[in-house]
C-alpha cells in the first residue's frame, strides 16, 4: 500500500500514477467531473435490462460527454482499432493476460495497431452519437482479446458483436450460470486502483473528482471495508488535494454484484494534520437495477495528475 506525508507533497509534485482513469477534460485529472452510470457486474437497467454490464459506462457529471478525451489507462500496445460500436473501439494490451477496451470513440482515433502508448496518452475522444443513447465511454478491463465462448470461435449468446469480434458484447445474461468475472472481465476501478501507485512513493496525492459532495470520515477501516469511529464529514471542494497514506481496494474479479460490490477507500492526510479514511467510490441510485439495488458509482477522489 502507498504511503505519503504532507511535507513530502508540499516540496515535490505528485507522482504520476502507473495506472489512471480512462476519461477526462483537457487540463484536468482523469476521472474528475465524471460518473459511472452502469458499473461493472451491475444490471444494465434501461439499456439492456436482464444483462450484467461487463464494463463501466462513463458520463460527464454536467453537460454532454461528447468530445471528452479518452486516455490509455496504463502503458501498453494497441492491438485493435475498428468496429462501429457505434463509433470506434480501441483495445490496448498491458500484459499477456490484461487488456483495456475503449468504446464509442469518434471515427478517426489518433492511434494505430502496433503503437506503443503510455499511461495518460490520448487514444480518442467520445463520439457524438446520432441515436437516442446519451454520449458516453464504454470501458472494460479483461484478461482476453478473444475468448471462445464470449467473442471467439463459438459465442454462447447471440449478441451483435459475436464470432471472432474483438470488442465483444459488453453484456452477459444475468441468467447465465457464471458472472462476467468468471469469464475474464475485471472490475476496472479495482484494477486501476490496485496498480495506480504500485511503485510506492511518498508523493501519492489524490484530488476531488466530484466537487460539492460531502464524504464521511472514519478513524478505522476493517479488512472487508467496514468503517468505525466517525470523524464527521469532509466537504469536497474543487481542486482540493490530499496526500494519500493508505488505500483499501476490492478484488479485480469480485464474486458479488451491484454497485455495492465496489470497494475503494483512501486514508488521506487532512489539512489539520490528522488522517482519516474516506470512501473514494460510492454506490449511487442514479441508476437502479430491477431489484432496487444501485447500478451507478460516484467517484469522489482520483489520482491528482494531468496527462
Amino acid at each position: 500500500m502507498p504511503s505519503t506525508t504532507p511535507s513530502a507533497t508540499a516540496s515535490h509534485g505528485p507522482e504520476p500514477p502507473a495506472w489512471s482513469y480512462p476519461i477526462g477534460w483537457l487540463g484536468s485529472p482523469p476521472g474528475v467531473g465524471f460518473v459511472i452510470r452502469h458499473g461493472f457486474q451491475t444490471e444494465n437497467t434501461w439499456f439492456n435490462p436482464g444483462d450484467w454490464h461487463t464494463g463501466e459506462d462513463w458520463y460527464a457529471l454536467e453537460g454532454d460527454t461528447a468530445g471528452a478525451n479518452v486516455y490509455a489507462v496504463a502503458e501498453g500496445e494497441v492491438v485493435y482499432v475498428g468496429s462501429n460500436y457505434p463509433g470506434r473501439v480501441v483495445i490496448v494490451q498491458h500484459a499477456a493476460d490484461l487488456f483495456s477496451v475503449y468504446g464509442h470513440l469518434a471515427f478517426e482515433p489518433p492511434v494505430a495497431v502496433g503503437q506503443h502508448v503510455q499511461c495518460g496518452e490520448q487514444v480518442g475522444v467520445i463520439l457524438r452519437r446520432s441515436d437516442e443513447v446519451p454520449n458516453h465511454l464504454h470501458f472494460e478491463i479483461r484478461t482476453f482479446l478473444l475468448a471462445r465462448e464470449v467473442n471467439g470461435a463459438t459465442p454462447r449468446y447471440a449478441y451483435r458483436c459475436g464470432r471472432d469480434c474483438p470488442p465483444g458484447p459488453g453484456y452477459w445474461p444475468i441468467a447465465a450460470p457464471e458472472l462476467p468475472a468468471a469469464l475474464g472481465w475485471r472490475n476496472p476501478t479495482h484494477v486501476i486502483a490496485q496498480r495506480a501507485f504500485e511503485r510506492s512513493s511518498p508523493r501519492a496525492v489524490v484530488t476531488v473528482a466530484t466537487p460539492g459532495a460531502r464524504v464521511p470520515l472514519w478513524e478505522t477501516l476493517d479488512q472487508v471495508g467496514q468503517p468505525s469511529g466517525a470523524r464527521g464529514e469532509l466537504e469536497l471542494r474543487a481542486g482540493a488535494r490530499y496526500p494519500l497514506l493508505e488505500q483499501r481496494v476490492g478484488p479485480d474479479a469480485p464474486t458479488t454484484t451491484g454497485a455495492t460490490s465496489y470497494l475503494l477507500w483512501y486514508r488521506i492526510a487532512l489539512p489539520d494534520g490528522t488522517a482519516a479514511w474516506a470512501q473514494a467510490a460510492l454506490p449511487s441510485d442514479l441508476e437502479t437495477s430491477a431489484d432496487g439495488r444501485p447500478s451507478a458509482v460516484r467517484l469522489l477522489l482520483a489520482p491528482d495528475w494531468v496527462p
